[in-house]
């Protein structure tokens, strides 16, 4: 699996697909695969995130149990 900056390197690249596109329909379909890819880069960075936030709470849990 790619990781949330691997996204985010793939959504510029389409990106300036759309930038040095003619086609307008072209473009907007490319920035639309672009906003995606940066969607999931968001979720994934919001997934660490949250299991961190998990894993240091059930350490702290673990603590207070001993």
């Amino acid at each position: 699996m790619l990781n949330s900056e691997e996204y985010r390197q793939i959504a510029e690249q389409y990106r300036e697909r759309a930038n040095s596109e003619k086609s307008t329909r072209l473009a907007n379909v490319l920035l639309s695969v672009s906003n995606a890819y940066l969607a999931l880069a968001s979720q994934l960075d919001l997934l660490a995130l949250v299991e961190r936030q998990e894993s240091a709470r059930t350490a702290a849990s673990d603590t207070s149990k001993a």
